[in-house]
């Protein structure tokens, strides 16, 4: 058979494929013998390859794994139904792939359906477990409810790797109409929502590669999930030119895979834009496009037909015609065929360009894709507002007046929607440049990590003076990077700038400016800087309670930036009631981030103020929230394992506290790497444990790597560096090391003055060690002193705090040694009836202060008060 034959072959294939699928075999055949005008031997060619076609069989496009599994007939994996593997119980196969089986299971533990992937075969090829490792590392990285999210992972006795993730109910985007009825614009809306969701893949720089319909889950409400990202691709991270050519070969679904995908060229965004622009064409116009031959036979690239899709649909799916517009087919006309452009260069440059459109064909407003001239832009806005014009028909002076007043509104829409076409394009274009290694040819970097691309990132914003609104806003995302990652002295600058182009902007009283106001807070609050931060954060608040247009998550975010500062100031009392009112305010969704972050602040204000049993609580719903969202290794479960850790410790549960904060640990180190200021902070916590439990050597080890990571930040010094030598101090003193630990107090006391001032309850908690050494050195008039001045700080910042009660004790204990029994019973006193409401029976404060007591009531019991009062 000769070139042009097949193609003939082929060309009819494809058309006979898209035949519906309720037809009988008669009608079938007759309709393929039309199709090939009546020749009745290309028609046999054609049935014979649908007949194959449709055993599903594609040993071929396998590629050499699944050849070689095939005729080696290995089989499929153990039968697990009804087997265990760690809490999840399997019930039934759900489906089985080139690389992977994937089963139903229960959760036996807490309840719930999850599916469970396993690798097949796993021996046979390192490549595979490379890649499962791949999709389970991308799953992780993606909190998109239209994305299936990963709960856990692990590995069979026999080595072969698995993992959990959401289990997924519904059909494949294809069947949507056909199982659940609905008109062609719900189609349009589910696909609108693949479309979201692969575009937040894209803002991740992660690009899925197999967009096909059974990788897109859709159920009887519409909502979707997207599946399999076994062969996705993170922009940022080389990729072999063997393993390249390997997954062009085998992996990747011929029928969907861009030109790029099919010549072994470097793919992009623009790779699953043109996927998603064939599932568009499939939903619209009932079947695939067709596909022939570009060039000569050598080069055997192949492209998509350009047929419009509203063609078919007027020649082959008649019934759907009336459900959209003239206007609104030509425009999903050219979103289709924009999104399936064979060059690259010429479609859309991510899901969300493809997204923006889609979202104005539905809302009846002008896409990017068409040139908008006057009468096409009035045309939409004829189409959405028909009612009012009909209605004001009735008079032809209001007719006039109503068309002038609206084709001013009109002309100012157009030039707005032109100015936000341009910001589009400069958005999109800084976020390609991120990516490209310097050279615009090139394609992505293959070394590109995280800092890098920040960096970048800065010299691009730095370039945006053009849109100096949009130069605000990336260079705001940009400081809240930084400043997450810890380098507050990058953050500063970014976030100065951003507020500053604001306020000129818009103004200081409109909401965008209010939230760069409370980012700035935030980061006050961590350079130490608590008075402007305070401020700062009052600013903001002020400004969204009084803007126009700020919503009650506005108001709300605020709040929670002004109770977390107040926390740290030792407010506990009035941080409770900002962040009260911020959780009251908050009506987004129960598993939004922000509720996470409210619950914890929350949780932290009643452990300062000794509520424990009502800290636990909201910090296990903070944290089961965070690994609903995020999985089990991320910094935000590993903040809610460290607030755990520290009320067990505050129980007397060491070896709880211990087991939390390793956790804590292990995830921070894994996340951010060894030398990060979140794994000092965890490795100070966890070192508290220790000293409890007397294995001092592994403490001070563990606090001196602690201080090493601490120094090494640029920028200021920061509050944790206090708090690691505080820690220090405390295995000095606990070792009989009074000198020593004297030091270490005296420099976490200085460290906390020179951030905070000196009215912190940091600095009373210093004072109050310093008179634990005064004590242990029985000189009672230097402990006295300290103390008292501890109780004293303490009564004027945080009265009602576990460590106010501690200070107490200290200081009932040095009056009773002084032998001052009336003013030492009130300390004790005081100190006893707040510490055996807010701790454990057994907690070493309680019990001191309750002995003291009893060796207090006995002196006065016997007489010998009054006369030890005098001094």
């Amino acid at each position: 058979m000769n070139l042009q034959s097949w193609q003939s072959v082929q060309d009819m294939f494809f058309r006979a494929v898209g035949l519906p699928g309720e037809m009988s075999e008669v009608e079938r055949g007759a309709a393929i013998l039309a199709m090939c005008g009546g020749d009745a031997e290309l028609s046999a060619e054609v049935m014979a390859m649908v007949e194959e076609d449709r055993r599903q069989n594609p040993l071929l496009d396998a590629g050499l794994e699944g050849a070689a599994g095939a005729v080696l007939d290995f089989g499929a994996l153990p039968a697990l139904v009804e087997k265990q593997i760690g809490p999840y119980r399997i019930l039934r196969l759900l489906g089985e792939g080139g690389m992977g089986v994937v089963y139903l299971a229960d959760r036996t533990d807490i309840g719930g359906q999850v599916a469970i992937k396993l690798l097949r075969d796993a021996w046979l090829s390192p490549m595979r477990r490379r890649r499962f490792l791949i999709e389970e590392l991308t799953l992780a990285k993606l909190n998109h409810p239209s994305i299936a999210r990963i709960y856990d992972a692990g590995t069979l006795e026999d080595g072969t790797p698995w993992f959990v993730m959401e289990f997924a109910e519904g059909v494949p985007l294809t069947q949507y109409r056909e199982k659940f009825g609905g008109s062609f614009r719900l189609e349009l809306e589910a696909f609108e929502r693949v479309c979201a969701a692969v575009a937040f893949a894209h803002i991740h720089a992660i690009v899925h590669r197999d967009l096909k319909p059974s990788n897109i889950l859709v159920n009887s409400g519409g909502e979707v999930k997207l599946l399999d990202f076994g062969i996705a691709k993170r922009l940022n991270e080389g990729e072999r030119n063997r393993d390249a050519t390997m997954t062009g070969l085998r992996l990747l679904t011929l029928m969907y895979a861009a030109p790029e995908q099919l010549s072994g060229g470097s793919v992009g965004l623009y790779t699953d834009v043109y996927a998603l622009g064939v599932l568009l064409y499939e939903l619209t116009a009932g079947r695939l496009p067709h596909r022939t031959h570009a060039g000569d036979a050598e080069e055997a690239v192949e492209r998509w037909a350009s047929e419009k899709p509203s063609a078919v649909v007027r020649r082959e799916r008649p019934t759907l015609r009336g459900e959209l517009g003239r206007n609104e087919w030509t425009d999903l006309d050219l979103i289709v065929l924009k999104a399936m452009e064979p060059d690259g260069a010429r479609r859309y440059g991510n899901a969300d360009a493809l997204l923006r459109d889609v979202k104005a064909l539905l809302e009846g407003k002008p896409i990017e894709a068409r040139r908008a001239d006057w009468v096409y832009m009035f045309s939409k806005f004829m189409h959405r507002n028909k009612r009012l014009l009909v209605t004001a028909a009735g008079a032809l002076v209001a007719i006039a007046t109503t068309i002038g007043i609206y084709t001013w509104r009109l002309a100012r829409a157009r030039d707005a929607a032109v100015r936000q076409a341009e910001r589009a394009e400069r958005i999109q274009q800084f976020t390609e440049n991120l990516f490209e290694g310097g050279d615009a040819s090139a394609g992505p970097a293959a070394d590109l990590n995280v800092l890098a691309l920040l960096e970048r990132g800065r010299n691009e914003a730095a370039g945006l003076q053009a849109d100096p609104e949009a130069q605000a806003e990336m260079q705001e995302t940009l400081g809240g990077i930084y400043h997450k990652l810890g380098r507050l002295d990058v953050a500063e600058p970014l976030l100065n700038a951003a507020l500053e182009r604001e306020r000129q902007l818009l103004g200081p009283g409109d909401p965008k400016t209010a939230k760069s106001l409370a980012m700035l807070s935030l980061l006050r609050k961590d350079q130490g800087r608590l008075k402007e931060a305070e401020d700062l954060a009052r600013q903001a608040l002020a400004a969204e309670r009084s803007a126009r247009g700020a919503t009650a998550q506005d108001v709300a975010d605020a709040l929670l930036a002004l109770g977390t500062i107040l926390e740290v100031k030792g407010k506990y009392s009035e941080a409770e009631e900002q962040l009260d009112e911020a959780l009251r305010l908050d009506n987004r969704a129960s598993d939004d981030p922000k509720q996470t972050q409210i619950l914890t602040e929350l949780a932290n204000v009643q452990f300062y103020e000794g509520h424990y049993d009502a800290s636990w609580d909201l910090n296990e719903k903070a944290l089961a929230l965070n690994r609903r969202l995020y999985g089990e290794q991320h910094p935000a479960v590993a903040g809610g394992l460290n607030n755990l850790g520290a009320i067990a410790m505050n129980r007397g549960d060491n070896p709880a506290a211990e087991a939390d904060y390793r956790q804590a640990v292990a995830i921070c180190e894994r996340w951010y790497g060894a030398d990060h200021p979140e794994v000092a902070a965890n490795l100070t916590a966890l070192a508290q444990v220790l000293t409890n439990e007397k294995r001092f050597d592994e403490a001070t080890a563990m606090l001196r790597r602690a201080l090493e990571i601490q120094q090494r930040q640029p920028g200021p010094v920061r509050a944790t560096v206090g708090t690691t030598l505080n820690q220090l101090g405390v295995v000095a003193f606990q070792q009989d090391q009074y000198d020593e630990a004297r030091g270490y107090f005296t420099r976490a006391m200085e460290t906390w003055r020179t951030l905070y001032g000196d009215h912190h309850p940091f600095i009373a908690n210093a004072l109050s060690n310093l008179g634990s050494i005064c004590l242990a050195q029985k000189d009672y008039a230097c402990a006295e002193r300290q103390f008292r001045e501890a109780v004293r700080r303490f009564d004027a910042i945080a009265p009602e705090s576990i460590s106010a009660a501690i200070a107490r004790v200290k200081l009932g204990r040095t009056l009773l040694r002084e032998k001052r029994l009336t003013d030492a019973e009130a300390q004790s006193q005081a100190a006893y009836d707040y510490l055996k409401v807010h701790v454990v029976a057994d907690n070493n404060y309680l019990v001191a202060a309750q002995k003291d007591l009893e060796a207090i009531h006995e002196g006065l019991a016997k007489g010998h008060g009054p006369q030890f009062q005098a001094r």
